[in-house]
């Protein structure tokens, strides 16, 4: 065999390694990305965790293939946690509804990059006695709010998606999305159901993420023609 050869052979295997190892890596990266899902049918909780658990005042479990949280306790709220802390911009969907309330303004839905002890997430709710939505940033020491009007109705479905995506964070609700920013973000963390002062109900949870691997113990289901979007813009300010 010629140098020439030898050399243009060389090249070749330069060339289907490099080839390899690219497809490799994409195969790697699409593999990793998916979605986790709950529809609940199981009955199964294992999979979930009520942080900070107070028995006295708050509850989680499953009633006819849906999640039931509940809390009637004056400015607390009750988050049931799941996934894992080094999540990060991803999305969570669902569908939800308040079924009862107290006095308290009552309120449903979802905490992203949830980080339990070190009171980091961000929440995304339906506040039903205001007639709003919130994108709420909720650190140690300062809690940053963006309301949007939102008219909602008690005993009703809602679909809701939240996503955070390197500071962009978006509340989508049936056909409406609404759109804060963070300058700061928070380090990664779970996923979440939220109620406050109210039992609510949650069903067909979704949570997709580029470092999210296809798994839990729900099953997909067909997604419904939308009607388009309304877009409302704002950014996180400081709730004093």
């Amino acid at each position: 065999m010629n140098t020439n050869s030898m050399t243009s052979m060389k090249a070749c295997s330069s060339v289907l390694i490099a080839i390899v190892s690219v497809v490799f890596l994409m195969y790697e990266t699409i593999g990793f990305a998916g979605t986790w899902r709950d529809d609940f049918e199981d009955r199964i909780t294992r999979e979930w965790k009520i942080y900070n658990l107070d028995r006295q005042v708050e509850n989680w479990w499953i009633n006819k293939g849906e999640a039931v949280g509940r809390i009637f306790k004056r400015g607390f709220i009750s988050l049931w946690l799941t996934g894992k802390l080094e999540w990060e911009n991803y999305s969570v969907s669902c569908r939800a509804k308040l079924v009862k309330e107290r006095n308290d303004p009552a309120r449903v839905g979802l905490s992203l990059h949830d980080r339990g002890d070190e009171h980091s997430r961000y929440l995304f709710f339906i506040n039903f006695f205001y007639g709003t939505v919130s994108i709420t940033k909720a650190g140690p020491n300062l809690w940053s709010k963006r309301e949007f009007p939102f008219p909602s109705d008690i005993d009703t479905w809602y679909q809701l998606k939240a996503t955070v995506s390197e500071g962009q964070l978006e509340f989508q609700v049936n056909d409406q999305v609404f759109v804060a920013e963070d300058p700061s973000p928070l380090k990664p963390g779970q996923a979440g159901l939220v109620v406050g002062n109210a039992e609510g109900r949650f069903d067909d949870v979704a949570i997709t993420g580029t470092n999210i691997r296809n798994g839990g113990p729900g099953r997909p289901h067909a997604v419904e023609a939308q009607d388009p979007i309304t877009m409302t813009w704002g950014q996180i300010k400081n709730d004093r």
